[in-house]
């Protein structure tokens, strides 16, 4: 997924559209594109109110909405499983999947059994611990799909593709511009999703 609030026209239909409390334009929601949001909480910059009014905003975009994250606290797992409970049902009043995203120290904890997808963050080497085995236990727990972020390479594609990721999302267009990181992107998902890996549109129905 991008991140972005310019149309993406023609662009593959395996690009998807990762927006936040602070994204301005939806104009790819508007065009039809699968999605998903992040809540603000990796840069420290969470808002309650905001997210709120944020939700209450994609309501009109809820039927092609892969999840909305649950608010989380970076790198502390403890804290950001006491959050869960009253944001997932807040997000769940609004109609939308629900996310889980895991920090590290979360392999010492159990997660919910009762969210929709797995949000892999943390620190690059927590994850490269511990990645595989959570996902697994996210499987086994039903969750309806797996995503991890800040995943700005071809090689990163492919490590989520073989670990059997089914999203992921990044900044890259934020360093490249919109028209050079779009056909980087598209061709890393386009490669994907060849091989049966990242964002299949059969997925994601």
């Amino acid at each position: 997924m991008v991140a972005t609030g310019s149309r993406l026209g023609n662009r593959s239909p395996h690009v998807g559209v990762m927006v936040g409390p602070r994204t301005g334009g939806l104009a790819p929601l508007a065009e039809g594109r699968w999605w998903a949001s992040d809540n603000d909480g990796y840069n420290g910059k969470f808002d309650p109110e905001r997210f709120l009014q944020h939700l209450a905003r994609l309501q009109p975009y809820a039927s092609r909405c892969l999840f909305v994250a649950a608010p989380d606290v970076v790198q502390d797992a403890g804290a950001t499983l006491a959050l869960f409970p009253r944001w997932r049902q807040v997000i769940e009043q609004h109609d939308f999947p629900t996310a889980y995203i895991a920090q590290d120290g979360q392999e010492r904890l159990p997660l919910p059994d009762n969210a929709n997808w797995l949000f892999l963050a943390g620190s690059d080497r927590w994850r490269g611990q511990h990645g595989a085995a959570l996902i697994a236990q996210a499987r086994d727990l039903g969750y309806w799909g797996i995503h991890v972020g800040r995943v700005n390479s071809a090689r990163r594609v492919r490590a989520c593709t073989a670990l059997g990721v089914d999203s992921c999302d990044g900044t890259y267009l934020r360093f490249t511009g919109v028209h050079r990181g779009l056909a980087d992107v598209e061709r890393w998902v386009e490669s994907s999703a060849q091989q049966g890996g990242l964002f299949t549109l059969e997925q994601a129905a």
